[in-house]
């Protein structure tokens, strides 16, 4: 396929597919009286009211996620369009990598809780283990780039969990015991209240304990959050500390006929992975005048492990300090609200190793100025445009090596309210991942320090949305300068293979598909499907599809509610056919489809809810991540049960 192809026209016919649910799902839906509210905190990165925003935002609730039964954060996100997941252990929560776009890695898509990046400074997942699944009250899923606002690394999408809080006057708390299959026992509690006088907090805790799947794969995970708030006529304030002890046993890749022999099978038997992790966050809020405030964060993430990757163990300290001010002008205008934020992040990683391979010691500072103006050029249009100026200065300190870089990034996008159901929209947006401490220090031969990753996208999109049905539909295509990727082909700065390298140009193109519509009372439906086209446009492998990302992905969310305190999922999530990892030039056989079948059921009695889910029905054999050199395979049919009370 040459550099100038397109999404293919069967591609473009799924707009009748859409057209056609719409014609369904009309009949059921009530028209909205009021325009689509589909944006909050991520489009603006304030608390603003609902934009009509040029840009995909999913917003799923915390009762979508309890009617699911899900108890971790990758349960949920694996039915969601445009996401792949990674896992290469199996737990479903430390080594979980996320892809969106077409973009796989661990640094290709941020994630944050609460506005703050759990992103490291090393080849490293984000911390999705760090959420405690019942203290969600919502998730809010960016499609594509968000590197005005959000700046490095927000550049497949942006995953944004919104914890809950407190009112003023409200205590509510819950206590959960869970059992599974491979001797699972999670237990938690969580507290929140909110005083009269503006004061409120939040106490989480969490110990989970598991064998999981595989041999040697372990897991003893317990957490700790406080979250203390105080709103007042001017604004707020608040202070929050969480406490995270992980420790893993690391089962590591097998090859595909050990795994044809024995799936649990391990060839690392002493391999583990322990961190212990602190974090502070600081902040508030304060209305400056009747159009203007200033809110600000400080955060400090420090992270210390210890890992055995036979025969060596490696100690690791990480620390990451993030500022993060900004300034928000709302306006109500005659043709609609004007929002406008100024910010500045700043943010600071040290990253130190002694690993014997390849030992680090090296830190890194991100200074960015952004800007961006949601405006109301007419009664039903509004324009976003903006821009963020970044510089980075990198240190390694091993090599006695110092640089400094710098970029600029700008959106521009339209939307356009056809009618009180229907809007359009488009946009312009540039991205950014600067290579973080890790990436920088196993790079090839004669190379010091990797170029920045940057990339354009250009999107295409409509959403209607009634009473009780919705359907959004985007068509985008992106295109990579280069790529931050990790070979394990290229002689590396250690004298020995394997090297973050800079990739071609590359493209990704594609679409989705989401639909969400209530048939009855006691049925509902969620529908989904991603198409993505991704490839090598320049280079050795110019025209070879991108390894490991599914064309084609799709999942089913069915809702029975026979009677009002019971509800049944069924999920369905069906992923492609694709190219082994590692496999550059698509030379073996792809990996075959596969479709997995999830069933929960969630019952209410008063204050006691009692959960169970069932993954895996269909007892596919499967891995979490399949490479040309080894799988990790994933767990068959397995089982779990809850029991909550909440007060």
């Amino acid at each position: 396929m040459s550099s100038q192809s397109t999404v293919p026209s069967t591609a473009f016919l799924l707009s009748g597919l859409s057209a056609a649910i719409l014609s369904i799902t009309a009949p059921v839906a009530v028209a909205a009286e009021k325009k689509l509210e589909t944006v909050y905190v991520s489009a603006t990165r304030s608390e603003t009211a609902p934009l009509p925003v040029a840009t995909q935002i999913k917003v799923i609730g915390g009762e979508e996620i309890r009617q699911s039964g899900a108890k971790l954060l990758t349960e949920v996100l694996r039915t969601q369009a445009g996401i792949q997941l990674s896992d290469m252990d199996g737990s479903g929560m430390r080594n979980v990598s996320i892809s969106m776009r077409g973009l796989s890695g661990a640094n290709n898509v941020l994630v944050l809780v609460d506005g703050r990046k759990l992103n490291n400074p090393s080849q490293a997942t984000p911390a999705i283990n760090a959420i405690a699944v019942r203290d969600i009250e919502r998730i809010e899923i960016v499609q594509g780039s968000a590197g005005v606002l959000y700046g490095d690394q927000a550049v497949g999408g942006v995953i944004n969990v919104i914890t809950r809080r407190a009112a003023a006057g409200e205590t509510t708390g819950s206590v959960v015991a869970r059992a599974g299959s491979d001797n699972l026992e999670d237990y938690g509690v969580n507290l929140s209240q909110g005083f009269a006088n503006g004061v409120s907090y939040s106490l989480s805790g969490q110990k989970r304990n598991a064998d999981n799947y595989r041999d040697n794969n372990q897991s003893d995970y317990e957490s700790a959050l406080l979250n203390v708030r105080y709103d007042h006529e001017r604004g707020f304030v608040f202070a929050e500390g969480q406490q995270i002890k992980d420790d893993l046993r690391t089962p590591g890749s097998i090859s595909d006929a050990q795994a044809a022999v024995d799936r649990r099978q391990t060839n690392s038997p002493n391999d583990y992975s322990n961190q212990d992790t602190d974090t502070w966050r600081f902040g508030g809020g304060v209305n400056v005048s009747t159009h203007w405030s200033v809110q600000a964060e400080y955060s400090d993430r420090n992270e210390e492990g210890e890992y055995m990757y036979s025969p060596n163990a490696t100690q690791y300290s990480m620390r990451v300090k993030s500022l993060t001010p900004r300034i928000v002008g709302e306006y109500a205008l005659a043709n609609g609200s004007m929002v406008a934020t100024l910010g500045y992040d700043q943010i600071e990683s040290d990253y130190e190793s002694n690993n014997a391979w390849s030992p680090v010691a090296s830190t890194q500072e991100q200074r960015s100025y952004y800007a961006q103006l949601v405006y109301p050029v007419l009664p039903k249009l509004t324009a976003t445009i903006g821009v963020r100026q970044s510089e980075v200065d990198d240190e390694n300190q091993l090599q006695s090596e110092q640089q400094k870089d710098d970029l600029t990034a700008s959106e521009f996008g339209l939307s356009y309210q056809l009618s009180n159901e229907w809007r359009v929209f488009g946009r312009f947006a540039e991205s950014f991942r600067f290579a973080n401490p890790d990436d920088n220090n196993l790079v090839p031969v004669n190379v010091i320090f990797l170029k920045p990753q940057t990339g354009e996208s250009f999107e295409l999109g409509t959403q209607w949305q009634g009473e009780k049905s919705q359907v959004s539909y985007a068509l985008y295509h992106m295109t990579l300068n280069d790529e931050i990727v990790y070979d394990p082909f290229v002689p590396n700065n250690q004298f020995y293979n394997g090297a973050n390298i800079n990739l071609p140009d590359s493209e990704r193109q594609g679409l989705t598909l989401d639909a969400d519509t209530r048939l009855s009372d006691e049925l509902a439906l969620r529908f989904n499907y991603t198409y993505t086209d991704a490839e090598v446009i320049d280079g050795t492998y110019k025209g070879k599809k991108v390894p490991f990302i599914a064309e084609n992905s799709a999942a089913v969310t069915v809702l029975f509610t026979p009677i009002t305190p019971l509800t049944f999922s069924l999920e369905s999530i069906y992923t492609g056919s694709r190219y082994k990892s590692g496999d550059e030039n698509n030379s073996s056989s792809m990996l075959a489809p596969l479709t997995v079948f999830n069933l929960a059921a969630v019952y209410t009695y008063r204050q006691l809810e009692v959960s169970g889910r069932i993954n895996n029905i269909t007892n596919e054999l499967y891995a979490g991540y399949h490479s040309t050199w080894g799988q990790y395979p994933q767990p068959e049919r397995n089982y779990e049960a809850s029991i909550t009370y909440r007060f």
